[in-house]
């Protein structure tokens, strides 16, 4: 190898090069995401597949077989993470309509509130958890208990709305900061269920990622206490390769978007940051997911999601 090819390597093998260093976050992600700086990488898999999926179609066009072979085992790697989510569980055969429930993180900057009652008119959720709401988005929201009579609110923090009645409801406070998780037993036409609203901080610092591995502990051990059927909302600020949920698996918690809409909710608009991270979860005897959808752009960096639930 001479120096010119050191310094000026041909395109096959920056594109190569580009693919190797890309594969470093992933497996960073996977092998060391107990540490909360690394579990950030397992956040984008999304990006990782189209980075190498990217890289491998152009080595096909320039017939550079070898390092192709390469790049696509690299591949593997998002695609392992990500195709677990791509196939829906079996659905379960009912005649009784669904629960449709919904979450939105209004983003406390939006103002853009005659957009989201709009949308909450026409989508016509059962019921929908608030996230990130403020004094005046508590007072726009009220515009809704006509149509949803049944509420629970913190005018700095979350509220929830729905039409079927609230039997009992309980908010824990998880960690030094007191994040509020909802719990609310709705009375619905197929019985009770226990839905639990939660918006914990971003794992940005090392503070702040405690404080969120701690509030999934705390909310894991609540969700294995209810006996009867759970629907779990929010904006959880961690994706379902995160490390930090493994307190939501063991307790059995299944994802709504599995099979059906795995995409971005925040930053939708930006390919190299948008990642899913406002789920629906549910756990109970003969629950299954018929619907999840990502809704439209309200203002906010968070879209809205829906999903209808049998049992």
């Amino acid at each position: 190898m001479t120096w010119r090819s050191l310094l000026f390597p041909k395109p096959r093998r920056w594109i190569l090069r580009i693919a190797v260093l890309g594969a470093v976050f992933p497996v960073l992600g996977w092998f060391g995401g107990s540490f909360w700086v690394l579990d950030l990488f397992n956040h984008f898999q999304f990006q990782y597949l189209y980075l190498f999926g990217f890289c491998l179609l152009l080595l096909l066009l320039m017939r550079a077989w070898r390092e192709a072979v390469t790049v696509a085992v690299l591949l593997l790697l998002p695609v392992v993470r990500i195709a677990p989510a791509c196939v829906a569980p079996s659905a379960v055969v009912t005649t009784h309509k669904p629960l449709r429930v919904a979450s939105f993180n209004v983003l406390v900057s939006n103002d853009r509130h005659e957009d989201a009652l709009r949308w909450v008119r026409e989508d016509q959720p059962d019921c929908i958890y608030f996230s990130e709401t403020t004094t005046r988005w508590a007072k726009e929201l009220e515009a809704l208990r006509e149509e949803y009579p049944y509420s629970i609110e913190e005018k700095t923090g979350f509220a929830f709305y729905s039409k079927q009645p609230i039997t009992k409801h309980r908010i824990v406070r998880c960690g030094a900061r007191e994040f509020p998780l909802l719990i609310a037993h709705l009375a619905t036409p197929q019985g009770e269920v226990a839905v639990f609203g939660i918006h914990p901080l971003p794992p940005i610092s090392r503070f702040w990622a405690d404080a969120l591995k701690e509030t999934m502990e705390i909310m894991g051990r609540e969700v294995e206490q209810e006996r009867g059927r759970v629907i779990v909302v929010g904006d959880f600020n961690i994706t379902r390769w995160s490390k930090m949920g493994r307190p939501l698996e063991r307790a059995q918690l299944r994802d709504a978007s599995r099979g059906r809409s795995p995409g971005a909710t925040w930053m939708r608009h930006n390919a190299f940051l948008g990642i899913p991270i406002d789920r629906i979860l549910y756990r109970g005897e003969g629950m299954s997911c018929r619907s999840f959808q990502i809704g439209p752009d309200l203002g906010s960096d968070h879209r809205p999601v829906v999903a209808e639930l049998v049992w």
